[in-house]
């Protein structure tokens, strides 16, 4: 979390997923349930949010994917962000947050990417992470890539081969 307050400073947006964008959520006030998060950095993230550090964009999920567990067998559902209950777990970003994510990578002129968008690994909750991957691909921005779950996630999907720089 802490790195976002440089680059607040430097991007057009700062684009999240996983136990960061669940700790952003909790700071604007949405209750993300039994997600992971970090209760430690709500302050730091109504600051960001406020944009104290950086007039950077930062947009949040709008819609999730939540189970109540991560067995091989469980199904997901969407919900609304603003829908979420006290024993939700935020899996994966939902439909609606992955094409706006898309849109803003779409027209970037660089990408910075570390983190997979939700549990990619599991098959009900890698289509927030597939989807962003196969975007950054197609985009004609200059994209770095790092990080070992980053890595395997683009290697899971077929794209590795389209960023133009790989971090390990």
């Amino acid at each position: 979390l802490s790195v976002l307050r440089s680059l607040a400073e430097k991007v057009d947006h700062l684009i999240v997923g996983g136990g960061i964008a669940n700790t952003l959520l909790a700071a604007s006030g949405i209750d993300v349930g039994r997600s992971r998060m970090e209760p430690d950095w709500l302050d730091f993230c109504e600051s960001l949010l406020a944009g104290k550090f950086g007039g950077a964009s930062i947009p949040l999920p709008t819609d999730v994917v939540v189970a109540d567990n991560l067995e091989a067998d469980v199904r997901g559902t969407i919900k609304l962000t603003r829908d979420l209950v006290g024993e939700d777990m935020i899996f994966d970003i939902g439909p609606k947050t992955t094409a706006e994510y898309s849109g803003h990578l779409g027209v970037a002129g660089t990408i910075l990417w570390n983190g997979p968008l939700g549990v990619f690994e599991h098959p009900e909750f890698a289509h927030g992470t597939r989807h962003l991957a196969k975007a950054i691909a197609a985009s004609r921005a200059f994209s770095v890539a790092g990080g070992g779950d980053t890595l395997a996630a683009l290697e899971q999907f077929g794209v590795a081969e389209s960023v133009s720089y790989i971090s390990t």
